[in-house]
């Protein structure tokens, strides 16, 4: 670069790299299937929406070990971010439904980059081109050998080794999930570090997998429903789960994962002074009518409101939407997942009802316990207390009115 190139910021770099990748380094076959065939190209996809701590991601790894289904390794929003079609082009993570300039073909691709489809034998090449293509994301301003990188994975050398190699400490990746660092990350990413990533049973797609169901699960999806609709997959046969959680539970996950320094930081919005918060990127979704300023709990209590108003008041953008509670999903998780099943027309797996039988524990903030939220009662029901008629209005249609359900 010359003294007068501009700076290239981090979701140029991160692009670059991508493209590279895409273009250089992953399998030949999936850069067949990525220069053929977009995400819009199935026939089915099911949609997993939520406010963020609302369970979504245990029930989409559930989800996604069904042998019908294809699925990405996590959240697909980052996709969005690498696009640029989040803040700060726009003021929240609202994308008004008429938003068309974009370039639809490249993110439709993008969405596709790591897509896998769910058989129990798996492989591992899949597993290693979708953690190259990932790593751009994660690490944007990281200039990483990654053909290097490719052949010491599939040698079977850790990617925790490698990283450890680079000088990139393995609590910035994987170890996320299972301890704090000492405080926030200042670097604002294109990904957060993966909690949810490649299970073993997943390949490369093929043609024939375009005739299975996509599973897509995003927490910002909320605020976009009624624009993946009419722009993304205005011919596919989609259909909605609108994952539910009490308050008390969900702002109380929210207010753990603000604090614990887990990987949950989003958006560098400016300065912040946050009551309860000692970092400076913005944790989570970003919801219409955030704030710089105030009580780290009622902004909580925000996120989930506002999460949830919005997937009441966007789901007529699709014709077959079931609501489903989480709390259900943990105590009687066998019907629940049955009754998603039958919705989504997706027939038994085996692989699936082992899974259900034992499910993972994905993307958890402390050692799950029903009613944990109790621990800071008093917090969290103030904040409930001096909440506005919108919180009300959503506690109603969510029937969420019996306190003693809240687990």
């Amino acid at each position: 670069m010359s003294l007068e190139d501009p700076p290239i910021d981090h979701r140029e770099q991160a692009t670059q790299n991508y493209e590279r990748i895409q273009n250089e380094v992953i399998s030949e076959a999936k850069r067949s299937i990525l220069s053929e065939y977009r995400v819009d190209d199935f026939d089915s996809v099911l949609f997993i929406t939520s406010a963020p701590r609302g369970g979504s991601s245990l029930l989409f790894d559930i989800l996604r070990h069904h042998e019908r289904t294809c699925s990405l390794d996590g959240e697909h929003d980052r996709w969005y971010t690498l696009n640029g079609i989040c803040y700060p082009a726009f003021d929240s993570d609202v994308v008004p439904p008429d938003f068309e300039s974009f370039d639809r073909e490249k993110l439709l691709t993008d969405l596709l980059a790591e897509v896998g489809a769910t058989e129990r034998s798996g492989d591992r090449a899949h597993r290693v081109d979708n953690t190259l293509v990932r790593l751009p994301l994660q690490f944007p301003n990281r200039e990483l050998p990654y053909e290097r990188i490719r052949e010491q994975l599939l040698e079977g050398v850790s990617l925790k080794k490698i990283l450890e190699g680079f000088g990139i400490a393995p609590l910035q990746y994987d170890e996320y999930a299972e301890r704090d660092a000492d405080s926030p990350f200042e670097t604002e990413t294109i990904e957060d570090r993966p909690f949810v990533s490649s299970h073993r049973h997943k390949r490369g797609l093929t043609v024939d997998d375009f005739e299975r169901t996509l599973i897509l699960k995003a927490s910002g999806d909320a605020y976009r429903l009624p624009w993946i609709r009419e722009q993304l997959f205005p011919e596919t046969d989609s259909k909605v789960v609108h994952l539910t959680r009490n308050p008390a539970a969900s702002i109380n996950g929210l207010y753990d994962g603000w604090q614990l320094h887990r990987g949950f930081q989003t958006y560098d919005v400016g300065d912040l002074d946050i009551d309860g918060y000692d970092g400076s990127l913005w944790c989570y979704d970003l919801p219409p009518g955030w704030v710089r300023e105030g009580n780290l709990i009622d902004i909580c209590l925000m996120q989930w409101t506002q999460a949830h108003r919005h997937i009441l008041d966007g789901r007529d953008a699709f014709e077959d939407v079931l609501r489903v509670r989480f709390e259900d999903v943990l105590t009687d998780t066998e019907s629940t997942i049955t009754e998603i099943v039958e919705f989504a027309d997706l027939g038994e797996s085996a692989l699936l009802s082992e899974n259900v039988e034992s499910p993972n524990k994905v993307m958890t903030t402390k050692e799950p316990r029903r009613a944990r939220w109790r621990d800071r009662e008093d917090l969290v029901m103030s904040a409930l207390e001096r909440a506005d008629e919108t919180y009300t209005g959503v506690l109603e249609e969510l029937e969420y009115t019996e306190e003693r359900e809240w687990i």
